[in-house]
């Protein structure tokens, strides 16, 4: 008889953050190229008021980018994981690395602004709480799964 595998609680911690970010970029990444105002006002992204143009140009961009490359590859992570499959692992360091990228990307870009005198938002206390999260969830995620690598078939 051949013993079937069961999720442990870090797969059950990943699949549960790839859930989450796929919402974020559905609604705050894919909101932000169909109407950035809208979702602003949501709190998904800066006001238009509170930044250079230039900003709202960027996100939008990015946004575009986030649904076209990150949805796909959360929803592959998701399933993939889900069944234990080894391309679930794959799937899911692809997106870890999103992940712990664009938190970088984020913090690096704020900087940037700020040196140049853009007209930006400065990170508040729980915006740079949640890009240390994702950091390190990536990161640790990005381990178990190697730790764990015999799981998936």
């Amino acid at each position: 008889m051949v013993k079937k595998k069961k999720l442990t609680l870090g797969i059950k911690l990943i699949i549960g953050f790839f859930i989450l970010n796929l919402i974020m970029f559905v609604f705050g990444q894919g909101g932000a190229v169909v109407d950035y105002d809208y979702v602003a006002r949501l709190g998904l992204q800066e006001a238009r008021e509170t930044v250079d143009p230039i900003i709202v140009v960027i996100n939008r961009g990015i946004g575009l980018a986030d649904v076209l490359i990150g949805v796909p590859l959360f929803v592959l992570a998701i399933i993939g994981i889900w069944r234990l499959r080894y391309y679930g692992a794959v799937f899911s360091w692809m997106v870890l690395g999103i992940s712990f990228y664009w938190t970088a990307v984020a913090w690096a870009k704020q900087a940037f602004y700020i040196q140049a005198s853009v007209k930006c938002e400065p990170f508040n206390a729980g915006v740079h709480g949640v890009l240390a999260f994702v950091f390190v969830f990536s990161i640790w995620a990005s381990w178990y799964l190697f730790k764990n690598r015999k799981l998936f078939n």
